[in-house]
């Protein structure tokens, strides 16, 4: 039973589920002994960043580009468009330009790794730009 039931619910096999975050106080009682607990419920923590699309070859030229999409992976296994908050980069080959929203645009042939940052997490994929 929680005392809290609008931060997160404890039902009666045990089973606390969170509401939203911070902590509640929960008990449990059999036979006249009665056990007390505190929950702490946490927001989903970033754990990997996956880009798509993934491994791709560009022909270059002028105006051509290719749209990068960034989706974070959460410690709760639920996943998130965060495309508009990453710190995006282009490594390797100066194969081409970059906007702040995963917009790429290519300049010249060779091989470049597109990254994609959000704190300590980052998640890459290779581009490879080519003649006609």
């Amino acid at each position: 039973m929680s005392q809290t039931p609008s931060i997160g619910v404890v039902n009666s096999t045990g089973l606390a589920t969170g509401v939203t975050t911070g902590a509640f106080n929960a008990a449990a009682a059999l036979n006249g002994v009665t056990g007390t607990f505190q929950l702490t419920v946490t927001s989903a923590v970033l754990q990997s960043i996956t880009i798509t699309p993934a491994n791709q070859i560009i022909v270059n030229l002028p105006g051509n580009t290719l749209q990068f999409t960034a989706t974070g992976n959460y410690s709760d296994g639920t996943t998130q468009n965060i495309t508009d908050s990453v710190q995006w980069s282009l490594g390797g080959v100066d194969v081409g330009t970059k906007s702040q929203t995963g917009s790429f645009s290519s300049v010249a042939i060779g091989l470049g790794t597109v990254t994609a940052t959000s704190g300590s997490i980052s998640g890459s994929t290779d581009l490879t730009v080519v003649s006609l």
